[in-house]
């Protein structure tokens, strides 16, 4: 289709599960994407799929918490492939502990990453979206943002916080032309979702297959979802089509949550 001919699209936590999918979807669309990863080689694979297949991406190893790498990696992606002046924040980390052991470097951690590495990249995009004269961000939350988790509380709690983030960009960015919205998935078919059943199934003493199969039983569209699923909405809510757009979290989940 086209929609983002001509663009420049960063992509964090490009190496894998909803990262991958959407840095490839919109390369397929046109955008040269500049790949983000703590893992050089799945950043790198990425890369080698997209320029297989005729498209344009270059792979950075970012962490995410370092306000230096971020804009480092951000000023390098501009060099490389362009006006940076769209976004897609996908990167994350989850681990499951009972509320009464959830220990607090693993809360410090997970807020780092999933909370703080969200603003830094939200806000470096920004300042260069506004020196282009507007752009469009979207970043990944979860249904756990909606709602409480007894087992991964800094999760939701950082998701959560994803949700806010996204609200305050948005109003703080409209007068630059610049739309912020998330995307809040249910249960994806990645290796972080079967990562986060295996930790579930040693808590509740059940196997990771019964963990998982429990979760998308209660799923109204009865079957879980893959990351292309998740990446075409990300895509729409980039493009034109989503030009009115902004300050929203839109629940992508097959049912699991309504609101």
């Amino acid at each position: 289709m086209g929609r983002f001919e001509g663009r420049t699209a960063v992509v964090t936590g490009a190496g894998g599960g909803i990262g991958h999918a959407c840095a490839t979807l919109l390369a397929a669309e046109g955008a040269r994407v500049a790949l983000m990863d703590i893992s050089a080689a799945g950043a790198g694979r990425t890369a080698e799929e997209i320029t297989a297949a005729g498209g344009r991406a270059e792979a950075y190893v970012v962490d995410v918490t370092d306000p230096g790498a971020v804009d480092d990696a951000l000023r390098r992606a501009e060099d490389d492939l362009g006006p940076l002046t769209l976004a897609v924040g996908a990167h994350g980390i989850v681990r499951n502990h009972r509320f009464l052991d959830l220990p607090v470097e693993d809360w410090d951690a997970t807020l780092a990453v999933n909370l703080k590495g969200m603003f830094l990249l939200l806000q470096g995009a920004a300042r260069r979206a506004v020196e282009h004269g507007g752009g469009a961000m979207v970043a990944v939350s979860s249904v756990a943002g909606r709602g409480p988790r007894a087992t991964c509380a800094d999760y939701a709690a950082s998701k959560a916080g994803t949700i806010s983030l996204v609200r305050s960009a948005a109003l703080a960015l409209a007068e630059h032309d610049i739309r912020v919205n998330a995307v809040c998935p249910g249960v994806v078919d990645t290796e972080m979702t079967r990562a986060i059943h295996r930790q579930k199934a040693e808590i509740s003493g059940i196997t990771p297959e019964e963990s998982f199969a429990e979760q998308a039983a209660k799923i109204p569209l009865g079957r879980i979802e893959s990351p292309e699923e998740i990446a075409g909405v990300v895509a729409f809510l980039l493009s034109a089509d989503a030009s009115y757009i902004t300050g929203q979290a839109l629940n992508v989940c097959g049912g699991l949550e309504m609101n």
